[in-house]
């Protein structure tokens, strides 16, 4: 409530709260590009196509994948992304203090 209009103004609405309904119609055309993707890329191993065919394939595949993983994070939120970034630390050890190598070199 303003002080001057004696009015209740509602806060304006986030890109990505506005755009809900446009990032899931995205990323409903991207799974379904990304599963053709990999089915493309599967019949191209199958016939055997040549090493240029293959890689656009994968190329492909890997780039319709990765933009469904992103457009799902935004629409699902940034926690998604963290998420992620925890399990890999956790995985591979990184961040953690008895995966960190020592700080003085070890004399023998």
């Amino acid at each position: 409530m303003t002080i001057e209009t004696g009015t209740i103004e509602t806060p304006k609405k986030g890109v990505l709260t506005r755009g809900k309904g446009f990032l899931k119609v995205l990323a409903l055309l991207l799974l379904v590009g990304a599963i053709c993707a990999w089915i493309g890329l599967g019949i191209g191993l199958y016939l055997d196509v040549d090493r240029g065919a293959r890689i656009t394939l994968a190329i492909v595949a890997a780039v319709t994948t990765e933009a469904l993983f992103w457009t799902t994070a935004a629409l699902l939120g940034m926690s998604v992304v963290e998420a992620r970034k925890r399990i890999w630390r956790k995985i591979t050890g990184r961040g953690t203090p008895e995966a960190a190598p020592p700080a003085v070199p070890l004399q023998p």
